[in-house]
């Protein structure tokens, strides 16, 4: 004789077959670039870092003079 499954255990697994089929981003990476650029951007984050350690506040790397990374989804 086979035991009875309930409705709710249904239920629940049919939502965590549907979560499972979706993709969920894993991590953001910045994209691959040649090792000049990417020196490029990290002098100028560094110099961007040293001028904010000797005023004691944070770094602001949201300005336009800086370069952004553009960040990749991998999952």
């Amino acid at each position: 004789m086979r035991a009875r499954v309930s409705m709710a255990t249904l239920k629940r697994l049919e939502a965590l077959e549907r979560v499972r089929g979706q993709r969920k981003v894993v991590a953001l990476f910045p994209e691959l670039m040649p090792v000049d650029e990417w020196g490029a951007i990290a002098s100028n984050m560094q110099a961007e870092l040293k001028a904010n350690i000797k005023k004691d506040c944070p770094p602001q790397y949201d300005k336009g003079d800086l370069s952004h990374l553009v960040l990749v989804a991998i999952g």
